[in-house]
């Protein structure tokens, strides 16, 4: 078995629960000088669309692993209203998080730049433990 066959036969579960927490510490490293820069409303804006964008990201791999289950009857509108409502959904809560509340805007684009972290941290920890294999 060769070092990158290794690093696929991880399962998935296991994959999302490190960009989880890659996320998570992402959030963490962002909120420290969220805090001295904008104060607790800039705080307030980072949790709020990083908790959007965690429940985003749970709601697509739900749709996700529905979608790739062998199913007999298979409803493509069903997958289409879902997948169009998550986008809705991301749009209003990023309209309310920076005009509605008054957040500040960095904030919460940190906020939802924490999955992106998360998987660019699962990229490299994947490369770095496939050339030490």
């Amino acid at each position: 078995m060769t070092a990158m066959t290794a690093a696929q036969d991880e399962p998935a579960s296991v994959v999302l629960r490190r960009i989880r927490l890659i996320a998570a510490a992402a959030w963490i490293a962002f909120a420290v000088p969220v805090v001295m820069a904008g104060g607790w409303r800039g705080l307030l804006g980072l949790t709020c669309s990083g908790l959007v964008t965690m429940i985003n990201f749970l709601w697509l791999e739900k749709i996700v692993d529905g979608l790739l289950q062998p199913t007999l009857a298979r409803h493509p509108w069903r997958l289409t209203v879902r997948t169009l409502s998550r986008f809705a959904l991301l749009g209003v809560a990023l309209l309310v998080t920076i005009f509605v509340a008054r957040i500040n805007a960095v904030s919460v684009l940190l906020g939802f730049s924490i999955v992106v972290v998360g998987i660019m941290g699962e990229a490299v920890y994947s490369t770095i433990r496939s050339f030490a294999e």
